[in-house]
């Protein structure tokens, strides 16, 4: 599942690669991913690309048409939603949910193995249309996000603390991958409750949030481009690692789970 530092990183490559191009055909192959008309779908074509942006994980790219009147493409990729950046002719074995026909001779298409990701395409004043959007909480890179505002918001929210990390209502942006990682970096349980954390629990936890993420998008500026579509995730210290040493103590790393799996120390991380 792409995450912050991901998207952060295909959001700047689509600015470097897309913004001022102009949208020649907008179809969708599977248009089931896809919450729009066919007539608005259709209106996009002679549409400008502007600078796309990250929100949680949603990526957001500005349309604008060729009667001044702007459009967002919002897209919360899931579990295996991707975009590719490919010359016109290449052909993708997985279902494309959005095709962009670029001016020049490259496609902007949205590909989703999974079918489990969704695209809205909706006015700027309308994002609070999109479920849960006007629940969000400030990124987890936010610059406002201090201190002392995480700690005044981890206390409105109860429960273990690996699903608190990846509850949008708290943070924004981050999913089981970096969750793992942040906990790890923070020495505390996935499964440990907030309310028996203490003050300087949540200090460990904040900075351990804010490095893991600025570490993992210098990493990724190097290992995405040009290739948006590729997911990286082999820097990963615990994350899917387990039976492995932990780097940090060298004791085996646990895993449980299947697909959306938890790995921890339980030395580093003691349960209390």
């Amino acid at each position: 599942m792409p995450e912050l530092p991901d998207l952060t990183v295909v959001a700047e490559e689509l600015i470097r690669r897309t913004a001022g191009r102009t949208v020649r055909e907008a179809t969708a192959p599977t248009p089931i991913l896809l919450r729009s008309t066919p007539e608005e779908l259709a209106a996009l074509a002679g549409s400008t690309v502007g600078e796309t942006r990250r929100r949680g994980k949603f990526l957001l790219i500005p349309l604008v048409r060729s009667d001044g009147e702007q459009r967002i493409l919002a897209a919360n990729a899931m579990l295996a939603g991707r975009f590719w950046l490919v010359p016109h002719a290449t052909r993708v074995r997985a279902r494309t949910g959005l095709r962009l026909r670029l001016d020049g001779d490259k496609d902007l298409r949205y590909v989703d193995r999974e079918m489990l990701g969704k695209l809205y395409l909706l006015g700027p004043d309308r994002l609070d249309e999109i479920p849960g959007w006007s629940e969000m909480g400030p990124d987890a890179d936010d610059p406002e996000l201090t201190p002392e505002r995480f700690h005044e918001r981890i206390r409105r929210h109860p429960g273990e603390l690996k699903p608190l990390l990846r509850n949008s209502r708290f943070v924004a942006g981050i999913g089981n991958a970096y969750s793992d990682e942040i906990l790890w970096a923070a020495r505390l349980a996935p499964f440990r409750r907030r309310s028996t954390i203490g003050a300087e629990d949540i200090d460990r936890l904040y900075h351990a949030m804010r490095s893991v993420l600025a570490d993992a998008v210098e990493r990724l500026r190097v290992l995405i481009p040009p290739n948006i579509e590729t997911q990286h995730r082999e820097f990963l210290k615990v994350h899917l690692r387990g039976g492995e040493p932990c780097p940090r103590c060298g004791r085996e790393l646990r895993q449980i789970g299947g697909r959306e799996a938890t790995t921890f120390c339980r030395t580093c991380q003691p349960p209390l």
